[in-house]
């Protein structure tokens, strides 16, 4: 069984799961809660939107303009389809022992 890699990075697993839970959320919010650094964010964030794994769009908030970060339907069903895979591997184990 082969695990996506892009997905498989500790730090975008962490901004997709997160991303899962919530649908959307601002760059500065998601760097915040996944404790990354910016530049380590846009890397991350860079590499799942060329896979259409996420989007970007600028928002007007009532702090300025911010730029929110949104799973797309794809990125969705490929973040579950990954933690199935996960999942069958963690219960293959499980059964092992």
């Amino acid at each position: 069984m082969k695990f996506d890699d892009v997905i498989f990075h500790p730090k975008r697993f962490a901004i997709l799961t997160i991303l899962f839970l919530f649908k959307e959320m601002t760059e500065g919010d998601l760097a915040k809660a996944v404790g990354i650094s910016w530049g380590s964010l846009s890397t991350h964030l860079k590499r799942l939107e060329d896979e259409e794994y996420i989007e970007r769009r600028k928002a007007i908030t009532v702090k300025g303009v911010r730029t929110v970060v949104k799973i797309t339907k794809f990125g969705y069903s490929k973040y579950r389809e990954e933690v199935e895979k996960l999942r069958k591997v963690l219960d293959d184990l499980n059964q092992n022992i």
